[in-house]
């Protein structure tokens, strides 16, 4: 299993499981309000005066189908609320006509609760076994993996004939720079002198330290990018692979 494939897996279970407890969560909100209005209207329908009496209050609760909502919604005049409310109902008695809302004060647990979960706790529960699962196997495929000859974070695969980063994923790079980090983990100390590394490189030509240095000069951010590691030049006669620690 590849940790790209696992993790994307991972965050569409994730996402998918999120967006859809919201979406539970803001039908319960409309559920609520839907109640609260139906209530109030019904509770409207037979009252004869325009104030709101303990009587108003009960017949409000009464007329209300979800019950949680009895002891936490109240019916008052329209004003400002920052909670859940009902529609605005006009109320014509005694020759005036009044404005009603009622109001929730509703924590989001009781929301939650009120909410159908069980398909969202189902994404949450396959989110949580797919990322414990996941986990193994990529645990289980490092365990397997071979050891390979390496220097800080930066693997040799000999067999492929390719460099690895610290997750054991391919360095792009040019058969010249490969030849030169080969050379590299090869040399004692990972030190050469520039004369070994052009003896070895371009054999067949007389002066090579231009060349060199491009080589020098194009490999040091690809192998600063992909490992801990860091080529450091000595007066220009000799160049080091070491950890960028060691370089400091």
């Amino acid at each position: 299993m590849k940790p790209r494939f696992a993790i994307f897996i991972f965050g569409l279970l994730l996402a998918s499981a999120l967006l859809c407890s919201m979406g539970s969560y803001r039908q319960a909100q409309q559920l609520i309000v839907s109640d609260m209005s139906q209530a109030l209207e019904q509770t409207l329908e037979t009252k004869s005066d325009p104030w709101i009496t303990p009587d108003t209050i009960r017949d409000y609760r009464s007329h209300l189908q979800i019950a949680a909502l009895r002891s936490r919604s109240f019916v008052a005049y329209d004003m400002p609320f920052g909670g859940l409310r009902s529609d605005a109902i006009r109320h014509r008695a005694g020759g005036s006509e009044t404005t009603f809302r009622s109001y929730a004060s509703c924590s989001p647990l009781m929301v939650l609760s009120v909410s159908d979960q069980r398909f969202p706790a189902l994404l949450w529960m396959l989110t949580l076994l797919w990322g414990a699962l996941a986990a193994y196997r990529l645990h289980r495929q490092k365990a397997l993996m071979p050891e390979l000859p390496h220097v800080g974070t930066l693997s040799y695969d000999a067999q492929n004939d390719q460099f690895l980063d610290a997750q054991r994923h391919p360095i792009h790079l040019t058969p010249m720079q490969t030849q030169l980090l080969r050379l590299f983990f090869d040399a004692d100390g990972q030190r050469l002198s520039k004369q070994t590394i052009c003896d070895a490189l371009w054999p067949k030509k007389p002066d090579a330290s231009e060349t060199l240095y491009t080589l020098i000069r194009r490999l040091k951010p690809i192998v600063e990018q992909n490992s801990d590691l860091h080529i450091v030049s000595d007066r220009g006669k000799a160049y080091e692979l070491t950890t960028r620690e060691s370089a400091e």
